[in-house]
């Protein structure tokens, strides 16, 4: 029989989480030669190609990511065995920050699958807006960040592009006066895509009166006071997607973005990563199916 290395399968964690091996080798703080050799290592192991080439990055190879599930459950409990009998407990405090348009579901199961895998780490999790969430993550106040924007920025990972609709009030009209009223808030990267399609389109466009936050906004659209712009995966009571044929202009898609701290706790950051990865991935397939 031959063992694994716990380091191989960390170094191989690192890369899935950050897509690439210099980040993946920074994040453990060890040479990119260092962690590609770890790799190898694994590779010879099971006698299978473990990385794609995939423009400047890397991606998993299909056996890579079956490993990479299987040895996830391996590292945990290595790092459980090693805190019970040690007396060494690892970062355990893992500060998120997510948009409230994120889709919900998936990382609800992103979070309950990590937080099984590793018990011990206490997840601090708020709710924000994209712009405000970038600022707290840039000041060190948060440590992971899933933002919606229209672009993603250098230090991020896009992670999915979702379709931005046009939404109103069930059976609503105002969608049909003109100038178009919008009740997304101006700190809305949405809104700033839609005003560029309004003007491209020649539409005349106002921002509507009492706009303030999402909830309150949502509540303007849905009493027909305006039109808003959503992810195609958003749904909420009082709102529909707008049947305009062709009346309004397309929408560009948004970003899904995610963003990891090179801080004290990156290794737990990047690990959640990965399980944020997977939910993405299979939210992405069963939109496919």
């Amino acid at each position: 029989m031959r063992n694994l290395d716990i380091a191989t399968l960390r170094s191989l964690q690192a890369v899935a989480e950050y897509g690439a091996v210099t980040r993946a080798a920074e994040a453990l703080n060890m040479t990119q030669s260092a962690l590609s050799m770890q790799v190898k290592r694994l590779e010879e192991v099971f006698d299978r190609p473990l990385l794609e080439k995939q423009g400047r990055g890397v991606m998993l190879t299909d056996f890579a990511h079956l490993l990479l599930t299987e040895s996830r459950k391996l590292v945990a409990q290595n790092d459980a065995i090693i805190a019970r009998f040690t007396g060494v407990q690892p970062d355990c405090r893992l500060r998120v920050g997510l948009t409230t348009d994120w889709p919900t579901l998936h990382f609800t199961q992103a979070v309950r699958r990590f937080r099984e895998a590793h018990p011990n780490v206490e997840m601090v999790l708020t709710d924000g807006v994209s712009v405000d969430l970038r600022k707290q993550f840039e000041r060190d106040e948060l440590d992971v960040i899933l933002t919606t924007e229209a672009a993603c920025g250098p230090d991020g990972t896009t992670l999915m592009h979702i379709p931005l609709i046009w939404v109103g009030a069930n059976a609503g009209m105002a969608w049909q006066q003109r100038p178009l009223r919008l009740t997304n808030g101006l700190w809305c990267a949405f809104l700033k895509l839609a005003i560029t399609a309004l003007d491209r389109a020649g539409i005349a466009w106002e921002h509507a009166s009492g706009v303030g936050g999402c909830e309150r906004n949502h509540m303007l659209t849905a009493a027909d006071q305006g039109v808003n712009i959503v992810l195609k995966s958003f749904t909420r009571e009082g709102l529909e997607e707008i049947e305009h044929g062709g009346t309004l202009p397309p929408l560009p898609p948004a970003s899904l973005n995610m963003y990891l701290t090179r801080g004290k706790v990156s290794a737990m950051a990047g690990e959640f990563g990965g399980y944020l990865r997977r939910a993405v991935r299979e939210e992405a397939e069963e939109r496919a199916a």
